[in-house]
């Protein structure tokens, strides 16, 4: 059974939002906000708008304490205010805690303020992790399916030097897609390959898809080999690719494969 967004976010208050002018100074950035990167063209053109008309849509802040207040939504438009140079901004004030501000800050961001796959990948993770919502609950709050959030939530397997790469725009989503289920280590031997070679995303997969990773796992795939080895009495090869096994087993005899039938019946 669905869950009301209201039974999720236990504490909010339903009253209306308190609408203040509020000086901008006191506003301040939380560390939660899931947009953590900023097209600059974008947020000239947004500067310009308010310059020529003012802030039109309301940021969302909560009172921390007397005079002071933390952006739950619109860290767009909090900066680009800076920017344009004004002193205070229409604010909707809400009364909420931690987990709810989070949690209708990444909402309002994904609704208005469109973000790339790695923003809302970290911003399900934070969430997951600090507020122990799943995936299809996260989903109910946003209006998406809880195959879309799985889906995003794996991106944040990429390794650090991947992640970089992605968010600089040195690669693009499409190519590094592929790397989720490898090794951090691979990944980034991989990256350099996409980069220098300028593989396409057709290449990367390729390339996944015929990788042999014994090479990569000697350890685990003999510590696999030797336990089979010890069981069957024959002889075993074992080959990974990507988070798939494929197991080999070879008897000498028709009595060997007849004795090790018999064990698993």
């Amino acid at each position: 059974m669905k869950r009301s967004l209201s039974s999720l976010i236990t504490d909010t208050n339903v009253r209306d939002y308190e609408v203040k002018e509020i000086n901008i100074n006191i506003i301040y950035e939380s560390d939660s906000q899931a947009r953590k990167i900023f097209d600059k063209n974008k947020l000239e053109e947004l500067k310009s708008s308010i310059q020529k008309n003012g802030l039109l849509q309301p940021i969302i802040v909560q009172e921390i304490e007397p005079n002071k207040y933390r952006l739950i939504a619109g860290e767009r438009r909090l900066r680009a205010s800076k920017l344009a140079g004004l002193n205070k901004i229409p604010c909707l004030v809400k009364d909420v805690g931690e987990r709810d501000a989070a949690i209708l800050g990444l909402i309002e961001n994904i609704q208005r303020e469109r973000l790339n796959h790695i923003e809302e990948a970290m911003a399900y993770k934070e969430i997951t992790e600090k507020f122990s919502l799943s995936p299809e609950e996260i989903g109910q709050l946003i209006g998406k399916s809880r195959a879309h959030v799985s889906n995003i939530l794996r991106l944040t397997n990429l390794s650090e030097k991947v992640y970089g790469a992605l968010k600089d725009q040195t690669v693009s989503m499409g190519q590094v897609r592929p790397l989720i289920n490898l090794d951090s280590e691979i990944q980034d031997n991989i990256l350099n390959e996409i980069i220098s070679q300028k593989l396409s995303s057709r290449a990367v997969e390729d390339k996944v898809r015929n990788l042999n990773l014994d090479s990569y796992s000697d350890e685990e795939v003999s510590h696999y080999r030797n336990f089979f080895e010890d069981k069957t009495g024959s002889k075993v090869k074992i080959t990974k690719n990507i988070d798939k096994y494929k197991l080999f087993l070879t008897f000498d005899s028709k009595e060997n494969l007849d004795d090790f039938i018999s064990k698993l019946s």
